[in-house]
């Protein structure tokens, strides 16, 4: 199966995607906005995702600061896992 689907009728368009088993359909579009985004399916495009402000963080600072943070966020998990996996295990249920 595609990774996405276009019925394209008479003069209008709608937009199917299939990920992970879970159907979307972005709002019926004309057939003459999606060759005006060179065949792009992405529903953003159609669906009227709003403009982001820019938070005047520089990119490569911003981009530092969250990877440090996904890093702590990920250690976090790690820690909560093996705890989890313990208390299986003591219940019996561990592997």
């Amino acid at each position: 199966m595609n990774a996405a689907n276009a019925r394209i009728g008479t003069g209008n368009a709608r937009v199917h995607l299939f990920a992970r088993g879970v159907y979307c359909r972005a709002a019926p579009v004309r057939v003459v906005e999606i060759r005006k985004h060179g065949h792009v399916l992405t529903p953003g495009r159609y669906v009227g995702a709003e403009a982001q402000e820019d938070d005047g963080e520089p990119f490569e600072d911003k981009m530092k600061r969250l990877v440090a943070q996904l890093r702590e966020q990920q250690a976090e998990a790690a820690k909560l896992d093996a705890a989890i996996a313990a208390n299986l295990k003591e219940l019996g249920y561990g592997v």
